[in-house]
């Protein structure tokens, strides 16, 4: 059980960090060649948790840096020093593990680590993918995956210090959420006051959270899967959504080899048949889905609209259809935040027909490798320019893979109702805007509410408007998952 730490009656920001970071130790690699979030109860021994170890990423560069440095980037609005750094960090997570096929961050916890095993259970062996026998005995003994999400697919990862620190202060937790906010709202918290800390200090660099997404294609066969060419109408059907089935260019791979790279074979993209380009398999990171693994694709995994099925739907069906032994889960996209600032660094990659493109990938360094220099790159270290002006202009920085299908409206505060689409978005606006409050008693919702979403422009953390009754979730919509 995860006890919830005392709460201060002093309205302010609540440090929700914790000694306890030996529950997530980060560690280059155990002599045992396993991690456990705690000892080991019960199941006899039969719980086996053999794996490969969790591994922090290595310092690359700028990574990581201190607040000043990236401060001082932001109030210049240097875009070259930020883009620099944000190459350095996908190096940093991308690189190469004592298995060569297995990369920094495929060692993280996931959010079914975090939000739904007890923590006595021990390490979730990796990958997600894998369903491991041994959770059979825990599932018969102990109920800890009655709920069985994300089986298959990272929803998200978590450093080892963002994990142990969400864990061990039971931000992971319904109730601890819910007596913050009930805490802020008996002291009459200022508004800017009304938030929590994943980290024991307003920073943590080594606290990282990401978000990838993968694309499903068949084992056997050529298939083609379209990819970004930018918003216009002559790369898309649907400039307001311009949703992966909607794209006009596509590629194809032939994990067969029999359709040469370079050459062209017809096949179906999108609905239509045509002679595409054949890129190599190896220009994306990707593996094949063993029978275990297709067996226990979650069903968080295909219901969560963030991997692509048949078709390039994110619909139940469309996945489900292409989760099969043999077939190949390449990885199109991913969010990336650290929290070398308060209001964290974001970063969004997402892969590239042209991975020289002059704004989102010519800058890439040589330090960048493999499939991961197939990968173009924005970032969004400030929600306006000029940087902190709230009538500053926005940045608009989203994910072609993640934002494209997002829409909806949110009313100022002067009653004005704007509408937004997700190719306006800025992740650190978006991310802003992460809180929390428990629904009232008796409603057939959810157990908790959250505010309107806004796309971009500039948030104040003090706005009555948007956060009056909330507990702002140090940007993590994540946590929005407590149990």
């Amino acid at each position: 059980m995860i006890t919830p730490v005392a709460l201060s009656s002093t309205p302010r920001s609540i440090d929700m960090s914790h000694p306890a970071r030996r529950v997530f130790r980060a560690t280059r690699r155990s002599s045992l060649g396993y991690l456990v979030f705690a000892s080991l109860m019960g199941c006899g021994g039969e719980l086996d948790l053999r794996g490969p170890a969790y591994v922090d990423p290595a310092a690359v560069g700028t990574y990581p840096a201190d607040p000043e440095t990236v401060q001082g980037w932001i109030d210049s609005a240097d875009r070259r020093s930020i883009r620099a750094h944000a190459w350095d960090i996908w190096a940093a997570i991308t690189a190469p593990t004592d298995d060569p096929a297995l990369p920094v961050w495929q060692t993280w916890y996931s959010g079914h680590e975090l939000f739904e095993m007890e923590a006595e259970v021990g390490r979730r062996q990796f990958p997600d993918f894998e369903r491991p026998h041994q959770f059979t005995h825990s599932e018969q003994r102990r109920g800890v995956m009655a709920d069985p999400a994300e089986r298959a697919a990272a929803f998200n990862r978590y450093s080892a210090s963002l994990a142990a620190n969400i864990r061990a202060t039971g931000l992971n937790s319904a109730d601890t959420l819910n007596a913050v906010n009930a805490r802020f709202d008996a002291t009459n918290a200022p508004v800017a006051g009304r938030a929590v800390s994943t980290s024991r200090g307003r920073i943590d660099a080594s606290q990282i959270v990401l978000k990838p997404v993968f694309q499903l294609i068949s084992g056997a066969e050529p298939t083609g899967i379209p990819y970004w060419a930018g918003n216009s109408a002559g790369t898309t059907t649907d400039t307001l959504n311009p949703e992966p089935h909607t794209w006009k260019q596509c590629v194809a791979i032939d994990p067969t080899g029999a359709a040469a790279p370079g050459s062209r074979v017809q096949v179906t993209c999108n609905g239509a048949l045509a002679r595409i380009p054949v890129v190599p398999v190896e220009y994306f990171y990707h593996f094949t889905l063993s029978a275990t693994q297709a067996e226990a694709f979650s069903t968080f995994a295909i219901g969560s609209s963030d991997d692509i099925g048949r078709g390039n739907f994110t619909d139940s069906s469309a996945v489900r259809a292409l989760i099969q032994e043999g077939n190949i889960a390449l990885l199109v996209a991913m969010h990336v935040a650290t929290k070398e600032i308060e209001n964290w660094t974001w970063q969004t990659f997402w892969w590239a027909r042209d991975p020289e493109d002059p704004t989102y990938g010519a800058d890439r360094p040589s330090t960048v490798s493999g499939p991961w220099a197939h990968y173009n790159m924005n970032t969004a270290y400030y929600m306006v320019e000029p940087p902190g002006d709230r009538a500053g202009a926005a940045v608009v920085s989203f994910n072609p893979y993640l934002e494209t299908n997002l829409r909806g409206t949110y009313t100022t505060e002067s009653g004005r109702v704007v509408s937004w689409t997700g190719v306006s978005s800025n992740c650190m606006t978006c991310h802003r805007v992460a809180a929390w409050k428990p629904n009232p008693s008796g409603s057939s919702q959810p157990n908790h509410l959250t505010p309107r979403y806004r796309d971009n422009g500039f948030i104040d953390p003090a706005d009555a408007n948007i956060f009056g009754s909330f507990t702002k979730l140090d940007f993590l919509w994540s946590l929005t998952r407590a149990q």
